[in-house]
């Protein structure tokens, strides 16, 4: 059975994915990408793989490609019309050879061409599951251990709710965010605050 809200959420980005870019560029969703980029314990020209959960139209890809040329990334997101609009995106950029872009769910099985990744990142799609244990269980396994975990949600003020209800989620507390993967684990290596909107917890797997 499809869950109703899954499936009304999937529908609505697929109306608003020709302007999604733009709302995480008003908000400054893309500099608070960037700057938690920083966070990651990589060298400029390291070789990994990368896991981008819940993907959208690429923005934790295509800052990752570009600050680690070396990287390869397999994205996923369960909304088909986001995906493409990624896909042209790496195109035009010339980032489509280090990027697998496919459909998928974070809390199912997933068809991957890597079995294990040195990194998984998940910005900004776990505030669209109630249990996000669920995801974390789901996901852990396609990391290595002593693999990092990047997870970047909305943060659950009133900065946070108005944007839940503009783009139909909910924000989980800072405490279930960071219980939701030290229960399944994870140890937290740092997180790290962007002013109003975003925070970013960087954990590894033991």
């Amino acid at each position: 059975m499809i869950d109703p809200k899954t499936s009304n959420s999937n529908s609505f980005y697929s109306n608003i994915a020709r302007f999604y870019d733009f709302g995480l560029w008003f908000f400054g969703y893309k500099l608070a990408v960037y700057y938690f980029i920083g966070l990651l314990p990589f060298k400029k020209q390291d070789a990994f793989k990368v896991l981008d959960a819940g993907c959208g139209t690429g923005l934790y890809t295509l800052a990752i490609l570009r600050r680690f040329p070396n990287a390869s990334v397999e994205a996923f997101d369960l909304n088909n019309a986001m995906t493409e609009i990624m896909k042209i995106t790496a195109r035009r950029k010339k980032l489509g050879q280090h990027a697998s872009i496919f459909n998928g769910d974070v809390t199912k099985t997933l068809k991957l061409e890597s079995e294990q990744f040195d990194l998984i990142v998940t910005g900004g799609v776990l505030e669209y599951i109630d249990n996000i244990e669920i995801a974390v269980r789901n996901l852990a396994p396609y990391l290595k251990k002593g693999g990092y975990f990047l997870n970047t949600p909305v943060k659950d003020n009133w900065l946070g709710k108005i944007i839940a209800k503009l783009y139909r989620f909910s924000p989980h507390s800072h405490i279930n965010n960071i219980k939701s993967f030290t229960s399944n684990g994870f140890f937290l290596v740092t997180e790290r605050s962007f002013p109003i909107i975003k925070e970013a917890h960087l954990f590894r797997k033991q």
